[in-house]
């Protein structure tokens, strides 16, 4: 699996909806969709890309897992 992390000057790490959707082991759709809902408005625009900072994948990883808990 190929990780895509970008740096800031500041060294933030930011990443892409691809590279999310990658590490989390869902689809992008559901990745914009939980952003979209949990108003995840800090991102970084770069070559046409909107890049997510570290907190915002952590969020996901978190909400996923729960969501896959209680499905078992």
């Amino acid at each position: 699996m190929k990780v895509i992390g970008f740096f800031s000057e500041e060294n933030k790490k930011f990443y892409d909806v691809n590279t999310m959707s990658k590490i989390l082991g869902v689809s992008k759709t559901k990745i914009q969709r939980e952003i979209k809902r949990n108003n995840f408005l800090e991102f970084l625009k770069y070559k046409n890309q909107h890049l997510y900072p570290e907190r915002t994948l952590f969020h996901l990883m978190e909400i996923v897992l729960i969501e896959k808990l209680e499905h078992q």
